[in-house]
């Protein structure tokens, strides 16, 4: 064994060890990913390239610095974690790429209602594929939650706005990321892959499967489209919504029920929707500004209750005992 598998492998132990976070600091990351995740369609928006243009090399913006940050801080990207993040990999690709489709044919308004069905799906799916079973108190705060949206966007002007194909794809968003999110809780909780190591791995395959096709349908003159201040918003959304807020959403992930943390993202809907006045001329309507305080609400009286953890009937997705132990806490 070298010296530098020595390294790695006693800081691999040393996370193993350490205690598991306060339920604080885990909902004060969940909040910033609020914020962070919030703030990324509005200036997702604001890109005037294609789509798949933008979003193929948003990821080869990302790969190299998260890979990096992996090394630098002795984790290691096995063949086993790199296994378990392919799957999630592409269903992150194809979700940007739903995304910055969908702002191209609606307001931020339109995206984030749909968005917002997301807490719902994933009810019905934790208890089977989690070993989570939410309470009534859950699904019903879930409704409200929802319906809190709803209200959002219903009682926005006519800066509101989408058209058919706009709202196809924020569909397609909204089911690539709720398959996306209880993937990442399921291997975050069932093997030893750490937040880092999880994001490198879908970075790295998000572009695989997003630039093929990004360069079969585009030319050298959509690339060049991506100029000026273009690349100061794709560097916010690469590095601070993609990069920081998806590694600090994975690290909490690992801790919170996949029921609750989907509850919280709701917010994020608020923060778009606020961001959206200034940035699209989308202002914000004193009934919209009603429907935020029960989302907020709704989220605030989720979290106060836990959700039952049952025997899941499947199988881990992953199996990494040949590497080390699964991890007791997060990095």
């Amino acid at each position: 064994m070298t010296a530098a598998t020595d390294t790695r492998d006693a800081a691999a132990e040393a996370r193993a060890n350490r205690p598991a976070p306060s339920t604080r600091l885990t909902g004060g990351a969940m909040a910033a990913v609020v914020v962070i995740w919030g703030l990324g369609p509005p200036v997702t928006k604001l890109i005037t390239a294609p789509p798949l243009v933008s979003v193929s090399v948003r990821f080869w913006l990302s790969a190299p610095i998260i890979w990096g940050l992996a090394y630098a801080t002795g984790r290691r990207l096995s063949l086993p974690a790199l296994r378990s993040t392919a799957l999630a990999g592409v269903l992150f690709g194809a979700n940007l790429a739903f995304v910055f489709s969908a702002l191209q044919h609606a307001s931020v308004a339109v995206l984030a209602v749909i968005q917002a069905l997301q807490p719902g799906v994933v009810l019905l799916v934790a208890g089977r594929w989690l070993g989570e079973r939410a309470t009534a108190w859950h699904v019903i705060w879930t409704a409200v939650g929802v319906g809190g949206v709803a209200v959002v966007i219903l009682g926005g002007g006519r800066e509101v706005r989408g058209d058919g194909i706009g709202i196809l794809f924020a569909f397609a968003t909204m089911f690539t990321f709720t398959a996306y999110y209880v993937l990442n809780r399921r291997v975050r909780s069932t093997t030893p892959i750490d937040a880092i190591q999880w994001m490198a791995g879908v970075t790295l395959f998000a572009g695989i499967a997003i630039t093929p096709l990004a360069l079969a349908t585009s030319t050298p003159d959509d690339y060049r489209q991506l100029a000026g201040v273009d690349w100061l918003y794709l560097a916010f959304v690469a590095g601070v919504v993609g990069i920081v807020g998806h590694t600090m959403m994975s690290w909490a992930h690992k801790f919170t029920p996949a029921s609750r943390s989907s509850l919280y993202l709701l917010a994020m809907n608020v923060v778009a929707i606020g961001a959206a006045w200034p940035l699209h001329d989308e202002p914000v309507t004193l009934v919209q500004a009603a429907g935020g305080v029960v989302v907020l609400g709704a989220v605030a009286a989720v979290i106060t209750r836990p959700t039952i953890h049952t025997a899941s009937a499947s199988k881990p997705l992953v199996d990494d005992r040949l590497e080390r132990p699964p991890l007791a806490a997060g990095p």
